[in-house]
């Protein structure tokens, strides 16, 4: 049996702010930094066959302090949702309700569920046929949270991605 040990990148300026944050690239700050590291303490005395990473500064940053040195992949299909016109927005009731229509429908720059979902689900099948039986550490997005999941629970019909979220620096385990 494998596990997964995911973790989502520590705070930047934009979380704290509460900002739509998907296509902007930012460095982690102080309390992402300080999350990243509270995150690596409680991993210390794992051994990763492999770790991935999304593309994005956050994530990378976050991935060099939990990495220990150890190598690392950046994988595109571990990116955060796409979210074209709201990117760097102040989440507001209305504009998240607005964004999760956009995402529904693929509207206004934001990338489309099903795409963003596919990607996911395509990244996790991979891990499945791939990376049997290893130790594997993911640093990534917390809609990326959502969609690993939804694929580890069996992909439900009626799945809400956005009951499913995560805090910065937290990890969740998923095994297969």
């Amino acid at each position: 049996m494998g596990i997964i040990y995911f973790v989502r990148h520590g705070e930047t300026c934009a979380d704290k702010q509460h900002r739509f944050n998907g296509g902007i690239d930012l460095d982690l700050n102080k309390a992402g930094v300080r999350q990243a590291q509270s995150a690596g303490e409680k991993l210390s005395s794992i051994e990763f066959d492999e770790i991935f990473c999304s593309p994005k500064k956050r994530t990378v940053q976050t991935c060099e302090i939990l990495s220990r040195g150890q190598s690392f992949k950046i994988d595109n299909r571990l990116s955060e949702i796409v979210c074209g016109r709201f990117d760097g927005q102040k989440k507001s009731l209305i504009r998240k309700l607005r964004f999760l229509g956009a995402f529904k429908k693929g509207k206004h720059g934001v990338e489309h569920i099903g795409d963003f979902t596919a990607r996911n689900v395509d990244f996790c099948e991979y891990l499945l046929e791939s990376m049997k039986d290893k130790t594997v550490l993911v640093i990534s997005h917390n809609g990326n949270a959502s969609a690993f999941n939804y694929f580890f629970e069996g992909r439900p019909e009626k799945y809400n991605f956005a009951k499913h979220s995560i805090k910065n620096g937290e990890i969740i385990e998923f095994e297969y």
